[in-house]
């Protein structure tokens, strides 16, 4: 039995002119979060939809949360998101862990 059911997603975006590439790694993503973006209710295992905006282009993809970490830890791992750690001036909190 075919099921025309679709799975919700939660779209986020990484613009990526002044953010470091080492956070988009080939089988991975880090997505960094403020603590108001984290409290949205994001947990593993849900999916969510990627664009990707470079001053050339944008791309979607679709991806799976396998972890949630802090962004101190991530930051310890693969260097700063940012040159200042924040968006807008938010510092980040956490980092999203997406597996394609």
């Amino acid at each position: 039995m075919e099921s025309n059911t679709t799975v919700e997603r939660t779209r986020v975006y990484q613009d990526t002119r002044n953010t470091s590439q080492l956070w988009r790694q080939n089988d991975r993503i880090f997505h960094p979060l403020t603590q108001a973006e984290l409290e949205k209710g994001f947990k593993a295992g849900d999916r969510v939809t990627m664009e990707l905006v470079s001053p050339t282009d944008t791309l979607c993809t679709d991806y799976t949360i396998a972890h949630i970490t802090s962004y101190e830890d991530a930051q310890s791992w693969i260097g700063s998101y940012t040159i200042d750690n924040t968006f807008m001036g938010t510092p980040f909190t956490h980092v999203l862990v997406l597996k394609a």
